[in-house]
């Protein structure tokens, strides 16, 4: 996870309530109906709206930030930990590369990078990579979101990485990967094992669907009454309730990757 400065926050809320503050504005259109709708009143309503959601964001932001960084230092703590884990764990495989020759240094190759630890494959061979995947799965106890750099692959493959060290790394992670609750997200250079994460209790799916559904629902069943038109308002907004009971559904069934 990358840090969240106060300028961050500030943008985040200032985004934030001008969904909200649009949504709201629709809202008030599609209740007051699209033959003569009061567009200053709904203007009003979207920026007292919008207002105060960016406000409520940007406070618990900021008090997040606060307590985050009242925490720093136990949190830098474990992000030492873990980086001088898995060196720990991947020091064995440095030193056979070093008998074979070759040079894989684990200080240079195992750093962080905006937060998330990488593991860097340049120099090493494909049993090597094989092996790097095997004590990965091993040591998942200690560890939580790894990116391992594979170099370029395709058209625009790149020479400094070994051919099959790629292949014989994802051979390795397609097996016990999903076994130890690593998904893996594969792109042109590096491969990224992230926590698959756990599915939200009942009481909490329950709470995020209430707080969802109710703005959700509300728009898209509005918008599709009026979009259906004369005649077929009724079935518009069953239609457009139902998918925003779906969607709301959906969002409600977001899984907490932290570890």
């Amino acid at each position: 996870m990358t840090d969240i400065s106060t300028k961050d926050a500030i943008s985040i809320s200032v985004v934030a309530g001008l969904m909200v503050g649009t949504m709201a504005v629709f809202i008030s259109i599609f209740a007051t109906g699209l033959d003569d709708p009061d567009i200053l009143f709904s203007l009003k309503i979207g920026l007292i709206t919008g207002s105060t959601a960016s406000i409520l964001i940007l406070t618990f932001a900021i008090y997040r930030i606060n307590e985050i960084s009242s925490k720093g230092d136990s949190r830098e703590e474990r992000r030492r930990e873990e980086i001088d884990f898995l060196r720990a764990v991947l020091s064995p495989i440095a030193e056979r590369v070093s008998s074979d020759g070759n040079s894989w240094n684990v200080l240079q190759r195992i750093r962080r990078e905006r937060g998330v630890l990488v593991v860097d494959l340049l120099g090493l061979d494909p049993p090597s990579a094989a092996a790097i995947g095997e004590r990965l799965i091993d040591s998942r106890g200690g560890l939580r979101r790894v990116k391992i750099r594979t170099g370029v692959i395709g058209k625009e493959y790149d020479s400094n990485y070994q051919p099959g060290v790629r292949n014989a790394i994802m051979q390795r992670l397609k097996i016990d990967a999903e076994r130890v609750n690593w998904q893996v997200i594969q792109k042109s250079s590096s491969i990224t094992l992230r926590p698959m994460g756990e599915s939200p209790s009942l009481r909490l799916w329950v709470t995020r669907f209430g707080i969802f559904s109710i703005p959700v629902t509300l728009v898209m069943a509005l918008a599709f009454r009026d979009l259906a038109g004369e005649g077929l308002e009724f079935q518009g907004l069953l239609f457009g309730a139902s998918c925003g009971l779906v969607i709301a559904a959906l969002a409600a069934t977001y899984r907490d990757r932290s570890s």
